[in-house]
């Protein structure tokens, strides 16, 4: 990873981190926090502090980041996303944060149906993935390279524009998107670049989206509908459009 793309990924957390703090300023007061992808769960700790939550829970597949993130006071179940539902009740989580994680995901129905069923309405999902329509993924596609954020020997399998994932997050009407924000423009300098992605977000390197729960307790997620057989792997056609 160049230096570069990690001072992208390490200002995205900032911003999510404001866009907490922007919550918390509105008066929401939430107990409950939910990181999916926590890692070692220092981010999360910064979350929580941030929201002044009463309990952090965390998603991690990998063993040994799982047993830090519990060294830090975190609840963590180790799940495979895409085959394994989430272990707590409906309605929970009054903010979780999924942040770099659904472009690693195949099945993106699941995980999303699971985020969905836990937050309480009313809640806050604030979602990140890098942006397969940011300007230098165009100019890149052009040129006839392959998109830097979805290449074939890389870790991503899901490439997303910031148009579809606003689609994919609001499929069905469960989901309301609330605040956009970009980070990141390639090839400016991080600082400059984070003024020109706020101004042309679906360009932006990682669009960051609030989004809001609409639904009543006990709603179906409407992305339950694609979990089933082939379907899992096929976006529905409205979220498919663009």
């Amino acid at each position: 990873m160049n230096e570069r793309c990690t001072r992208v990924i390490l200002a995205t957390r900032d911003v999510i981190d404001g866009e907490l703090a922007r919550l918390r300023r509105g008066g929401a007061r939430p107990r409950a926090l939910l990181d999916v992808g926590c890692w070692d769960g220092e981010s999360t700790a910064r979350y929580g502090r941030t929201l002044g939550v009463s309990s952090m829970h965390g998603v991690e597949v990998f063993a040994a980041q799982a047993r830090a993130a519990r060294a830090r006071g975190i609840e963590v179940a180790e799940c495979d996303l895409e085959t394994q539902p989430l272990p707590w009740g409906d309605g929970t989580m009054d903010v979780v944060v999924v942040n770099q994680v659904f472009e690693h995901l195949k099945n993106v129905w699941l995980p999303m149906s699971e985020v969905a069923r836990l937050l309480a309405p009313g809640g806050h999902l604030v979602f990140s993935v890098p942006n397969l329509a940011s300007l230098h993924n165009r100019v890149m596609l052009a040129g006839g390279m392959q998109p830097s954020s979805i290449r074939t020997f890389g870790p991503h399998v899901r490439g997303f524009t910031y148009r579809q994932t606003r689609a994919f997050l609001e499929y069905g009407g469960y989901l309301e998107v609330v605040r956009a924000v970009g980070v990141g423009f390639y090839p400016l300098p991080l600082r400059l670049g984070n003024l020109v992605a706020r101004a042309w977000t679906g360009a932006s390197h990682t669009p960051v989206l609030v989004a809001r729960r609409r639904a009543p307790l006990g709603a179906r997620p409407p992305w339950l509908d694609r979990v089933e057989g082939e379907q899992t792997w096929y976006a529905p056609p409205e979220v498919a459009a663009e």
